[in-house]
């Protein structure tokens, strides 16, 4: 088996029962930001926060949780790594381990493999693309494609969509929006 990339644990996701109250929550006791908003393909909304410029999103909050039942409130817990090459490794990592099931996605701005742990808790390993499109974006991946073949397709989603930018601009838009943050208080 090949030896483990290099990775860190980059964000969570929560499922919540008001997504507006959480939101300020967040953004008011911590200094998130509100990133990215969009409604996901099951039709409930999700707010991308974050506290860096360089991270599209640190933690993200997601509608539906049901408030008269016990639920589970962790969406994912997501590990980046540094290249697709590492995801190729992590996908035969997780193949050897007999873990079945995984969900290979194209954010645009991202390549995730989705995955359980033993226990049944979600899990997502990724790194980031050089581009930045809105999010929620679900476009198809085949992690075992030859890199050149998924940046041509990646970079193709991306440009096809409104809100398109290089990852460096996109770091930049975002600096610039902590900077005024900043000022602001």
């Amino acid at each position: 088996m090949a030896t483990l990339p290099a990775c860190q644990l980059e964000h969570f996701g929560i499922n919540v029962i008001d997504i507006d109250r959480m939101q300020r929550f967040y953004c008011d006791m911590f200094g998130f930001i509100v990133n990215d908003r969009g409604v996901r393909f099951n039709g409930q909304r999700v707010v991308f926060l974050t506290k860096s410029a360089s991270h599209h999103h640190e933690l993200v909050l997601i509608e539906g949780r049901p408030a008269d039942s016990v639920y589970n409130p962790i969406n994912q817990i997501s590990f980046v790594f540094g290249s697709l090459d590492d995801l190729r490794i992590c996908f035969e990592r997780l193949t050897a381990a007999g873990v079945t099931g995984i969900m290979q996605v194209n954010h645009g701005n991202a390549w995730s493999l989705y995955a359980r742990d033993p226990e049944g808790n979600p899990l997502e390993l990724f790194t980031d693309s050089p581009w930045h499109t809105p999010q929620p974006c679900k476009g198809d991946l085949d992690i075992s494609r030859p890199t050149a073949d998924i940046l041509r397709e990646t970079e193709e989603l991306c440009r096809g969509r409104e809100g398109f930018m290089l990852r460096e601009q996109w770091i930049s838009k975002v600096e610039k929006r902590f900077r005024q943050a900043v000022e602001a208080v």
